[in-house]
């Protein structure tokens, strides 16, 4: 009996590791979004079904705009995930009737929090004429929660260059000059890796500001579709293709002979099936399923049992199906 049971020991501790999993999609609304208001400095519009972005015309004649955009990243994946590509989708409601400039958009990590607000506007034929003060804690051109002196924006409208902003671009996009249009983004490797960053980190994550690069120019202001928009297609969402890291192989804690049993015990991982198989001899034959283990909720330990009456050898592995 000594040889086999030095036999099942060689057998347990060659445990077959796990394919990596495939590729999953998920696709998530903004969980937070407002426009920093240069026209009325000290009004938030974190309630409005539509925000401004980018530099005005006629309309307070060049007043600039930013869009404060956030999503939820920890919630939507699991804390393994690795991010393989995210795109955004944005859709323009109102753009300029006349002299509209093209532009290309930027999109920085936001380095510090702010207050999404719920203010809106009070004139649906003129919304940007009549957008709402700020209340205590909402974000504003001048600050990021609102009559907080210690909250201010470094400068108003937010300071790039990794002051308020970020100075990597996560994302670059050409805006059409026209209303009722579509675009999907693809995030380059600097988003990828703030997406990454905001799972391993989610107190770290305040979303992104977007940025006009024609901001001295007239007429490069957009509306975009907020997550409060009644049209729940033309929401900002963030949608993420990733993989989860496979679970580390199981490792033998013990393995205990009483009388003609056997128990096996090996470390597991939550959230992970497990499955013992068996085959009569070392190198050949077909491996025979056991009953699967788990998932635990907490990573630890689980064991299998079996009647070894009348066999003189037998091997054993774990997979993970």
């Amino acid at each position: 009996m000594k040889a086999a049971i030095r036999l099942w020991l060689i057998a347990l501790t060659a445990l077959v590791a796990p394919l990596p999993a495939p590729s999953a999609q998920v696709t998530i609304t903004a969980s937070a979004d407002t426009s920093l208001w240069q026209r009325e400095v000290d009004h938030n519009l974190g309630g409005s079904d539509i925000l401004p972005l980018g530099t005005t015309g006629v309309d307070g004649p060049g007043k600039k705009s930013r869009l404060l955009l956030k999503f939820d990243i920890a919630t939507a994946l699991p804390a393994n995930a690795v991010i393989q590509s995210a795109s955004l989708f944005l859709h323009v409601v109102i753009a300029p009737m006349a002299n509209a400039e093209n532009s290309t958009f930027d999109a920085f990590p936001v380095l510090n929090d702010w207050g999404e607000g719920n203010k809106t506007y009070t004139d649906p034929q003129k919304p940007m004429n009549s957008t709402q003060a700020a209340t205590a804690g909402e974000a504003t051109w001048n600050y990021r929660f609102h009559a907080d002196e210690t909250q201010r924006w470094i400068a108003p409208g937010g300071a790039l260059n990794d002051q308020d902003f970020s100075e990597d671009i996560s994302l670059e996009f050409f805006m059409q000059s026209d209303a009722n249009r579509d675009y999907n983004v693809a995030l380059n490797p600097s988003g990828l890796g703030a997406l990454q960053n905001w799972l391993a980190n989610p107190a770290a994550n305040f979303g992104w500001v977007f940025v006009s690069r024609k901001e001295a120019f007239l007429y490069t202001g957009r509306q975009i579709a907020s997550r409060e928009n009644a049209t729940p297609s033309f929401r900002p969402k963030l949608t993420i293709v990733y993989t989860s890291s496979p679970p580390n192989p199981p490792q033998i804690q013990s393995i205990t002979r009483n009388g003609n049993s056997v128990t096996v015990r090996f470390t597991a991982q939550a959230n992970v099936v497990y499955r013992p198989q068996r085959r009569p001899t070392v190198n050949a034959g077909q491996w025979f399923d056991l009953p699967d283990l788990g998932p635990i909720a907490n990573d630890g330990q689980l064991e299998f049992s079996e009647n070894l009456t009348g066999v003189d050898e037998r091997y054993y592995r774990v997979i993970i199906p």
